[in-house]
């Protein structure tokens, strides 16, 4: 595959009838069971990636298709009950292995471009309700830069070596910010750059299949989840990922290879990157977050002098996941207040009383930050 991309608008094209050959063969068109890695024995190639013998067992048999370059179900801890959708699910191998995570009282579903694959992954979802019961599973046609789904409709969005297929990624993690519920959470295992590539890699339509043309430098993945709206992210670098990924020999990845410059390897400029954001949580109209209650029950008490009560609320807001920081800022409030009040009650009885006040008193005007027990007000 030595054609060259020639616009944006290619991308799609070139990567759907890439991954469509993939679906009706099994087999990359390089002749080995994965595109992006190039691995003949996907069991063994799940298991270095993290997934356990117990998850693969349940699978269809052709689900698990080598299509990985992460383990995102395991990065997003999966709760019984939760809804999981799987950006460019495949032949729906971790929309499966999410399904028995979330259980019969929560969902998995699966959004795919690719016709072939749809068709694949529901050819799929008989043998996985046979194998573990469970009718849970779902799979959309679609692309990722515009889901089939509603705003606030998602617990929890997986992907696996897809998002750098995108050529409007920052579309994507509009789309992931929009169809999460607020306080949701997204887990995406992708291939990122260290350095930026050659260019006749770049242009390369093998190194795009591939999943490495088109990936783009960390520092800009991070700026297009702020853009898109995420404050909480955080970024894992699996950097010895793709020199394990070589050693398989890959017909595929050696033509990358052959691309670079003399004395380079790929893993000077790819890595696998695993990416957490959460989505802010938003508070029900008429209700305030629990979070906040708890701040503010722990300034008040602080002004209002309440041992009991500041215990109470310290071990609540502590539970509750509260930094350090934000809890340190709700007791500052709280003194201030306090000064605040007894300021204004000095000047308040002065006033009614005239200098009467000053003679009786045992703090003097020249020393209104003492109290008469010796605390600083």
């Amino acid at each position: 595959m030595t054609e060259k991309i020639k616009k944006t608008d290619d991308v799609h094209n070139f990567v759907r009838d890439a991954y469509s050959k993939i679906a009706v063969a099994n087999s990359s068109c390089c002749g080995s069971k994965n595109v992006c890695g190039g691995v003949e024995n996907p069991e063994k190639f799940a298991n270095e990636l993290g997934y356990t013998d117990a998850e693969l067992a349940s699978l269809p048999d052709d689900a698990n298709m080598g299509l990985s370059c992460g383990n995102p179900t395991a990065l997003a801890a999966l709760k019984p009950g939760e809804v999981v959708l799987d950006l460019g699910s495949g032949g729906g191998f971790d929309v499966f292995i999410a399904a028995e995570k979330v259980g019969s009282s929560g969902k998995s579903i699966g959004v795919d471009m690719t016709h072939e694959m749809l068709m694949k992954a529901r050819k799929n979802i008989g043998q996985f309700t046979q194998h573990t019961g469970l009718n849970n599973v779902e799979f959309l046609l679609g692309e990722i830069e515009h889901l089939p789904l509603p705003d606030n409709s998602i617990d929890v969005v997986i992907s696996n070596c897809v998002v750098n297929l995108s050529p409007r990624k920052q579309q994507v993690w509009k789309e992931i910010f929009r169809v999460l519920k607020p306080g949701g959470r997204a887990a995406i295992s992708d291939l990122a750059l260290l350095k930026p590539l050659p260019e006749n890699i770049v242009e390369s339509v093998t190194a795009l299949v591939g999943c490495v043309a088109g990936a783009v430098l960390i520092t800009d993945t991070e700026a297009m989840i702020k853009e898109a709206g995420f404050t909480d992210f955080k970024f894992d670098n699996k950097s010895t990922f793709i020199d394990k990924m070589e050693q398989w020999n890959d017909p595929l990845y050696c033509a990358i290879i052959e691309m670079l410059p003399q004395g380079e390897k790929l893993s000077n400029y790819i890595t696998s990157l695993e990416v957490s954001v959460s989505k802010p949580c938003c508070c029900p109209k008429g209700k305030i977050d629990e979070q906040i209650q708890e701040l503010i029950a722990i300034g008040a008490s602080v002004t209002a002098h309440c041992q009991p009560c500041f215990t109470y609320h310290l071990a609540k807001a502590k539970e509750l996941g509260l930094s350090e920081s934000d809890i340190k800022a709700a007791v500052a409030v709280g003194e201030s207040l306090q000064r605040g009040a007894g300021a204004a009650m000095h000047k308040h009885v002065r006033e009614s009383l005239g200098n009467a006040i000053q003679a009786s008193s045992c703090c003097r005007p020249e020393e209104p930050q003492k109290s008469c027990c010796g605390k600083n007000e």
